[in-house]
């Protein structure tokens, strides 16, 4: 990784490109990789109540909802197969399918999720290594002891190790 150009603490330039500031000594190389994107993306809960409405079970699809999407069509089929329900059965099966679709959403929303959580507390802490180095270290100590031997904690790890050598 590159250093900064700038200090985030003192504002001094980095014109040389050196690892630590010139002017205060804080770190201008990020201690932390950028973290991987393990999350899935969170899913608009717009898109998917749209896609079910118009496109029945896909929008049950869009959110990972294949469990319910295949029960929609298999209470649907033998009705497509008779041609019996019309109407009221598209309308119907639409409606549900939105409905579950929005309530799966919610759901992921508000489910904890390790990774995501974890990448979040990572960024926070890697603010904090230019504005307080001890609040900084807390911050990645409170992550080994949320998440112990996960990716998160062994980043955390690294970077304490960084910051006590450069306090």
């Amino acid at each position: 990784m590159s250093p900064a150009k700038s200090c985030n603490y003192c504002g001094r330039a980095n014109t040389v490109k050196l690892p630590t500031c010139a002017g205060c000594g804080t770190s201008l190389v990020s201690a932390l990789p950028a973290p991987a994107n393990t999350v899935p993306a969170r899913k608009s809960k717009t898109v998917a109540i749209l896609l079910s409405l118009i496109f029945g079970p896909l929008g049950l699809i869009y959110v990972r909802g294949w469990g319910q999407a295949f029960v929609m069509i298999a209470i649907g089929f033998p009705f497509i197969l008779t041609h019996k329900g019309g109407l009221w059965l598209a309308i119907g099966s639409r409606l549900l399918s939105a409905a579950w679709a929005y309530s799966l959403v919610v759901e992921q929303d508000e489910a904890p999720n390790p990774a995501r959580d974890a990448g979040r507390l990572l960024e926070e802490a890697a603010r904090l290594e230019n504005v307080d180095f001890h609040k900084a270290i807390s911050a990645y100590e409170e992550i080994i002891l949320q998440y112990p031997n996960s990716n998160a904690s062994k980043q955390a790890a690294s970077a304490i190790e960084t910051l006590k050598r450069s306090i």
